[in-house]
């Protein structure tokens, strides 16, 4: 009889959870990347990068010793001519080669809604968010990211543009809030296949010792340069304070003497088989206490498809900071990953790659794996698999 009843009422479950989903989607994003790697006997795993310097100088094909990934479910809603959006992203990450299961963490939890009647073209958000960012995929680097706890509003129609400002609240550390206000104004078209992006930042450090700070970031989004069919991104950063130069919270005691700026300048391209990705680097940042870090990095990726299923990668990176009064730290990697895709073009996902990696660096850069296997050594090799997939 039970079985009976099961058979019947199936279908109608079936149909019943279809029809549920045509009326509100329930989207699942995400991503992630790992897989095992070698160096050498007696050592963990290594990968190359300067401690210290700008964001952005780790170029980072066969160079991530880590496991990590992000989901994120987002269910829409719709009624009365408003549309409702809540989204949940879980994360994962952990920094060697094998996975723990302790690094979960919820990476955002956010609610947003569109369509009021005072401000019908507005989406107006509550929770923990990243906000606008801006990215350079290479160096796995977002030189804009207003990420955090806050509340705010966007997609404010102003000129061609929209109008974007939020508040942020942070107690990360114990009895040392902080407050943030941004402002952006984004997708600006100022010429044929540019736009402009602006973020401003205000930041204060609200406890006894605590400061204030500025900043301003651009970011010209260019597509089909002088008609070359490459896409261009330009940063143009400054922050002094507490303010860090991604429009985030930076050091909440550092006085107005720390001041940074950033240039980063990206291309990227497909044509035909061959597509990739450069970047160039140029920053200063100074702290509270008046020393000063010069930072340059040039690399890129480059991406031939032999076949449909199969391409090959290449990647070089340099990078350098000098601190006042010390030595340049410098550091070069080369990687070499014969890659299966779903496609042969440089932004198809997934990839499944076997690399190998050589890192050269200078005695001023110190031991740039962080592993004590190789104090006092100025070279290193690494190979394994990666895969990476986003979707």
């Amino acid at each position: 009889m039970f079985r009976n009843f099961a058979c019947r009422s199936l279908p109608l479950m079936i149909a019943a959870s279809v029809a549920c989903q045509g009326a509100f989607a329930l989207d699942w994003t995400g991503y992630f990347r790992g897989g095992p790697g070698l160096t050498s006997s007696n050592a963990n795993r290594a990968c190359f990068g300067l401690s210290q310097g700008s964001a952005g100088m780790k170029y980072r094909l066969g160079n991530e010793c880590d496991i990590y990934g992000e989901f994120q479910l987002s269910q829409e809603f719709k009624k009365d001519g408003l549309e409702y959006r809540a989204s949940l992203m879980t994360s994962h990450w952990t920094g060697s080669t094998d996975t723990d299961g302790k690094g979960l963490a919820i990476e955002q939890m956010w609610g947003e809604a569109k369509g009021f009647d005072i401000l019908p073209a507005a989406t107006f958000w509550i929770g923990k968010e990243r906000g606008r960012r801006g990215d350079v995929h290479i160096v796995d680097t977002y030189f804009v990211e207003m990420a955090g706890v806050g509340a705010g509003v966007k997609g404010i129609p102003i000129g061609s543009g929209q109008l974007g400002v939020a508040y942020y609240k942070t107690d990360a550390k114990a009895n040392k809030p902080g407050n943030r206000l941004n402002v952006e104004w984004v997708n600006v078209a100022i010429n044929d296949g540019g736009k402009l992006n602006l973020f401003g930042t205000v930041t204060n450090g609200d406890f006894d010792g605590g400061t204030t700070g500025a900043g301003l970031s651009a970011r010209h989004d260019q597509t089909n340069l002088f008609g070359s069919g490459i896409n261009n991104t330009l940063f143009l950063q400054y922050a002094q304070g507490s303010t860090a130069l991604n429009a985030n919270f930076g050091d909440l005691s550092a006085d107005s003497s720390a001041q940074s700026w950033r240039l980063v300048e990206s291309i990227n391209w497909q044509k035909g088989r061959f597509g990739g990705q450069v970047m160039g680097l140029l920053a200063t940042e100074k702290n509270s206490a008046g020393v000063k870090t010069d930072s340059a990095s040039i690399g890129g990726r480059i991406s031939y498809g032999f076949t449909k299923n199969f391409k090959f990668l290449t990647e070089v990176g340099y990078s350098q900071f000098k601190v006042d009064n010390m030595p340049t730290a410098k550091l070069a990697k080369v990687t070499l990953a014969p890659t299966l895709s779903i496609d042969s073009d440089f932004w198809s996902r997934p990839e499944f790659r076997l690399y190998a990696t050589f890192g050269r660096w200078n005695g001023a850069a110190g031991n740039v794996t962080g592993q004590t296997a190789f104090d006092g050594k100025t070279s290193a090799n690494s190979f394994g698999a990666q895969l990476e997939w986003w979707f």
